[in-house]
This record gives structure tokens, sequence and C-alpha cells, in this order.
């Protein structure tokens, strides 16, 4: 499922609209996807697209990450680290 059509942006996220990743990106998102199983965005649930999401807003933030595996690992822990940060600070909103 190789990202071709460059007439259409890679990610479905606004903020990574106008970002258009190298072909190295492209190729370890893939084999990231692979590795989780995930199917093409518009095919999945929304843990799918949560999980793509996550895979290219760091492949954003890192494109040093090359290793797929590794991009997993990141991304994963990423995504808990946000989760727990948005805990805390409704916890602190709600005086807890």
């Amino acid at each position: 499922m190789p990202h071709t059509d460059m007439t259409k942006p890679f990610s479905t996220n606004p903020k990574l609209a106008d970002w258009v990743p190298s072909p190295q990106q492209i190729k370890t998102i893939e084999e990231a996807r692979l590795l989780l199983d995930l199917v093409p965005e518009e095919e999945g649930d929304a843990t799918n697209a949560l999980r793509i999401n996550t895979l290219n807003v760091h492949s954003h933030l890192h494109p040093e990450v090359t290793d797929p595996k590794q991009l997993v690992d990141d991304a994963s822990e990423f995504l808990a680290q946000q989760v727990m940060r948005r805990r805390r600070r409704q916890g602190q909103e709600k005086g807890e």
C-alpha cells in the first residue's frame, strides 16, 4: 500500500496537511503499519486511525527514526505520555 498520490496529503491529520514525508519516512511508516496489522485509514475503525495518526505524528516529529520497530515502540510511548498528561490536566481542572 505505498503512498504514491502526491496530490493527496499523506496524513488525514489537518496539522500535518502540508507535511511531505521523505521516501524513507514513508517506507518506515508503511513497515510499522504492517507490524501492527493496520489497514488503510479509510478502511479501519477509530483505533486503527488513531494508531496510524500516532505513527505519522511521531515520524513527523522524529524523522531520524528509520527502524519500523523503533517507530512503533516510540510512537506507543508517545501516545501513552499524551494520555497521562491529558488525565493529569483533567484531574487538575476538576480540583482533584
